[in-house]
């Protein structure tokens, strides 16, 4: 995979996972179970029942419950099952891919956002999930590499009600959307998605066809398009200096000698020198904590300022405007068709 995939992945992962709350009781349930177990089966009549409810309703099942029952199970029926094995305080339980997502869904996506916005990230989702299970019907948490914020963190200032609000809302798009997964050529896609574009998604390396530019202007239209970003002369120089490989530069230098090289057709940084040194967009975005590789540059006395516009990197999906393509009544197929071309959306 290119340079520019890992970096794109890495900030399109970066904000993402939490597993569903439930999750974490069903967990807490299978290692109380375990821990009776080890001290002599001494458990009341009723833990086993209760158990056996609190993983049916998490979509939980203990690593040794028969995997290979449920499999067969759903190849009978036409449809299968993929799960995600997870492991909690020692104890290692599966949960269905289909009850994970709304969990994943809550730290991707703003979940007051439109339905069809919410669906459009279920399936981004189940397909990043797909792409990397390539044919296998479990997968490990860690492969998916996606954080888990266990026992709230994270939510500690957010309020239980809403946060429940947001997972019954992923859940409701998860369910609605339910096994459907975005392919080209016979493949899932590398489905990248950022929070918003500068008003035009950027094309993608030859190997990634369906990632092609696409207009977004709604997303300049929204209250925080533009972020500026300020820096005495001396912290940007130090922060410049600390890019790896970097030439070094001095406050005396700036802003003379900062100068763009290059952008793409979408407005995004892709060459600017800096002092002798000359860096990547993203290796600047970085250096500095800006939103976007899609900024410029200036300086006024002391301070260097960037202007910065969108949020993200640019590639594939944009959710603000794919949240303003459902409020003008675009459903999901429809958005997704048009940020990722010549796409097939298939049902599983």
């Amino acid at each position: 995979m290119r340079r520019w995939v890992i970096a794109v992945t890495v900030m399109m992962l970066m904000p993402w996972m939490v597993s569903l709350m439930w999750m974490r009781a069903a967990g807490m349930e299978a290692e109380a179970a375990a821990e009776a177990g080890q001290a002599g089966g001494q458990e009341e009549s009723g833990t086993e029942e209760k158990t056996e409810e609190v993983e049916a309703a998490a979509g939980v099942r203990q690593e040794n419950g028969g995997s290979e029952e449920d499999r067969r199970e759903g190849q009978e029926q036409g449809t299968v099952r993929r799960k995600i094995l997870v492991e909690r305080k020692g104890v290692q339980t599966f949960i269905d891919l289909e009850d994970y997502l709304p969990g994943v869904m809550v730290c991707q996506i703003d979940a007051d956002y439109e339905m069809e916005a919410l669906k459009c990230q279920a399936v981004i989702a189940r397909t990043y999930i797909y792409r990397l299970m390539d044919g296998r019907t479990e997968i490990y948490e860690e492969e998916l590499d996606m954080d888990y914020l266990g026992e709230g963190e994270g939510y500690s200032g957010t309020d239980r009600v809403k946060l429940l609000g947001w997972l019954e809302r992923c859940q409701e798009a998860a369910d609605a959307t339910k096994g459907v997964v975005m392919q080209y050529e016979g493949r899932c896609i590398l489905p990248l998605f950022h929070a918003m574009s500068a008003g035009r998604t950027r094309m993608g390396e030859v190997d990634f066809p369906y990632l092609q530019p696409a207009e977004s202007v709604s997303d300049t239209r929204r209250e925080d398009y533009m972020q500026v970003q300020e820096w005495s002369r001396s912290v940007f120089a130090a922060n410049i200096s600390q890019i790896p490989g970097a030439a070094a530069v001095t406050a005396e230098q700036l802003p003379q000698q900062i100068q763009t090289v290059k952008k793409d057709d979408a407005g995004y940084i892709t060459k600017m020198k800096i002092g002798e040194g000359t860096y990547s967009g993203d290796e600047i975005q970085y250096a500095l904590g800006l939103s976007s590789s899609c900024f410029s540059l200036e300086g006024e006395g002391d301070i260097i300022r960037a202007r910065v516009r969108g949020r993200g990197h640019g590639y594939g999906l944009s959710q603000a405007g794919a949240d303003d393509m459902a409020k003008s009544g675009w459903g999901y197929e429809d958005i997704l068709n048009h940020y990722y071309k010549n796409i097939s959306l298939i049902s599983e």
